[in-house]
């Protein structure tokens, strides 16, 4: 008895012969086009129908049409760093506010450095529970903001300590640093005297404050006032803030 033979396909090529007979490896879809009568159109489903100008405008024959009007000079890197756009948007020249840089040991601040900075000073609507700085003249408050993490070092928690002390857990710190930032507007000679940097721990507070109304003033505060600084003096400053100082002052001085 004759043992039959497994059939086994035909070996298809893998590769188009220059003049050869097109390698068809599934006979059961439609051919190919003719080249330059290409006329299929596949669309997304996801996106809304084209209407029959737009389809006619993705077909291969007006493709480099639309390149040619595309821009043919590319955008200029020759034109200098990046300026601040014009409009009625725009900041001011004279816009800027001063960063004093505080430093708290002892129960008392101190004035360390000095910095203007250029654009307006937003002033916040609320503060967060934490350690909250807070800038008056006489009465009014001309700047405010939050500083929680400030005075704190974190120990964060590790598996392999048994006990409290591998749990996480906050430490207190006696002295650090941190910044204030004072409207141009207001370093004037008369005012520096008059200014009060005051640091406070705001145990709680409403969701939006009252605006130009001292911490101590404002309706739904708990905190506690941990330092004040009562004046700013020239000559108990450093050189380099006093330098900032005159000369933030000197230019308010002839401001018109």
């Amino acid at each position: 008895m004759a043992v039959p033979t497994s059939i086994r396909p035909p070996v298809l090529p893998n590769e188009q012969k220059p003049m050869g007979p097109p390698v068809v490896h599934a006979p059961g879809l439609p051919t190919m086009e003719e080249v330059g009568t290409v006329r299929t159109v596949l669309r997304n489903t996801a996106l809304p129908l084209m209407c029959a100008d737009a389809a006619a405008e993705v077909r291969g024959d007006n493709l480099m049409e639309k390149a040619g009007g595309m821009s043919e000079v590319p955008p200029s890197h020759s034109l200098g760093p990046q300026r601040p756009k014009d409009g009625p948007n725009a900041p001011a020249p004279s816009d800027s506010y001063l960063r004093l840089e505080v430093h708290f040991e002892n129960g008392r601040l101190s004035v360390v450095g000095a910095k203007e900075v250029a654009g307006p000073l937003t002033i916040p609507t609320a503060v967060i529970q934490g350690h909250v700085y807070e800038v008056l003249l006489g009465e009014q408050q001309i700047a405010i903001g939050s500083i929680p993490d400030v005075g704190i070092r974190r120990a964060f928690a590790n598996r392999d300590v048994p006990d409290p002390e591998g749990k996480h857990r906050f430490v207190e710190i006696p002295a650090f640093d941190f910044f204030v930032r004072v409207p141009k507007a207001h370093v004037t000679a008369e005012n520096l005297q008059k200014i009060d940097i005051v640091l406070h721990n705001v145990r709680e507070a409403p969701d939006r404050l009252a605006p130009a109304l001292a911490i101590h003033h404002q309706p739904g505060v708990e905190a506690v006032e941990v330092a004040r600084l009562s004046g700013i003096k020239l000559e108990s400053v450093p050189t380099v803030v006093r330098s900032q100082l005159e000369r933030i002052t000197n230019e308010n001085k002839i401001a018109p």
